[in-house]
């Protein structure tokens, strides 16, 4: 006979309150929707995005949204703050030759390819 374990309630909630508040304290956290590349492409690894992003001073969420990385900001800042996020991310970019990093109003995040042809 198998021993099964259980919890109670509020162990089960002080669980999920725990992981809560790691995942709140991550600088960088990762979502991923939809993560297909197409066969022969080069792509941008997520691994070397959120390397760069953590050495970064604002914590962001990634939305990793089919042929999009979508960086939002978890916390407002000053506009010159954002300025040089946005010109080291591109800097960041170019130096794999890969494209700029661009700010959708529509999608409300920085917008960066996740591969090319």
């Amino acid at each position: 006979m198998s021993n099964v374990n259980t919890l109670t309630v509020q162990e089960e909630e002080d669980i999920i309150a725990r992981a809560l508040t790691e995942w709140e304290a991550r600088k960088v956290q990762v979502l991923i929707d939809d993560d297909d590349i197409p066969e022969n492409a080069r792509y941008l690894p997520l691994e070397s995005l959120v390397e760069f992003l953590e050495q970064q001073e604002i914590p962001v969420k990634v939305y990793v949204d089919g042929e999009n990385y979508l960086i939002k900001l978890r916390k407002r800042v000053p506009y010159d703050e954002f300025k040089e996020f946005i010109y080291s991310l591109t800097d960041f970019l170019r130096r794999g030759h890969w494209v700029k990093a661009e700010w959708s109003r529509e999608k409300g995040a920085i917008v960066v390819k996740r591969w090319r042809e």
